[in-house]
């Protein structure tokens, strides 16, 4: 009877190294799975302008605006861009 007695009470074990190797894939799942937002972030993308109808009753498109470059030779840039336009650019308005 004691034989018996021991058998049943005999632990059933999970060998070392499978254990082990559950307990890394457990772990880089956790890490994916954190990593991943169900929410699209728009931190580099700049912000959604939404469609709109303008003054003639055409439809216009949604788009991202890009976000403004801030340093200085940037803004320098955009002003002689802008001047350029202003005055001899394709697109300026001619006088008649």
């Amino acid at each position: 009877m004691l034989k018996s007695v021991k058998h049943i009470k005999q632990k059933v074990w999970i060998p070392f190294f499978t254990l082990k190797w559950m307990m890394i894939f457990l772990l880089l799942s956790m890490v994916i799975f954190s990593s991943c937002d169900s929410e699209p972030s728009d931190t580099g993308s700049g912000t959604w302008v939404k469609p709109s109808i303008d003054y003639k009753g055409k439809y216009r498109k949604g788009h991202y605006r890009k976000k403004v470059n801030t340093k200085k030779d940037a803004g320098m840039s955009r002003a002689r861009s802008k001047y350029y336009y202003d005055t001899r650019g394709k697109y300026r308005n001619k006088k008649k």
